[in-house]
């Protein structure tokens, strides 16, 4: 008996992207969560989410703190989506709409800022691997803070940090 070992002429199928599902509702998380997945979407759209990213920072922090907390935000952006174990995933920018991805970055940043390592390490090992993700979870807490700031910033002046979100 001989085995003959072909490939299949069956078109394979696409996988499904990981990360991109929806979860929940963007509308259903708490201020710091919401804000966080807010500033991913808006920095990953490009140069000019970037600029106003910068530009709502200087207007909070100054221009010097702003600087720095910019760059926080950038090394850890960096860190998710050039280091991950595999692309991350958004949803667009206005999009109402939580991604599993989203989410779990959102949980990673807001443990980071409570203070539990632990829970903020779980979340952040599912994106990323051990080395990179210490080094996320110390930046995380930083960024955290800082959004914490802008929202306390934007309740008490009325203004708008995170827009309306719509369906895409």
């Amino acid at each position: 008996m001989s085995y003959s070992w072909f490939k299949s002429s069956k078109v394979a199928e696409a996988k499904p992207v990981r990360g991109g599902a929806a979860v929940g509702m963007l509308a259903d998380m708490p201020p710091l969560e919401r804000g966080v997945v807010y500033l991913l979407r808006q920095w990953c759209d490009g140069e000019a989410g970037r600029i106003a990213v910068a530009e709502d920072f200087t207007a909070i922090f100054g221009a010097e703190q702003a600087a720095h907390e910019v760059n926080n935000l950038a090394h850890l952006l960096v860190l998710m989506v050039q280091m991950g174990r595999r692309p991350l995933m958004r949803h667009h920018t206005q999009c109402a709409c939580l991604g599993g991805d989203e989410s779990a970055f959102a949980q990673m940043v807001a443990a980071a800022t409570a203070g539990d390592r632990e829970d903020a390490m779980a979340f952040a090992l599912t994106m990323l691997p051990p080395d990179i993700a210490y080094e996320a979870v110390q930046i995380a807490a930083y960024v955290g803070r800082a959004t914490l700031d802008i929202l306390r910033h934007t309740s008490a002046t009325g203004s708008h940090f995170v827009t309306n979100a719509t369906r895409h």
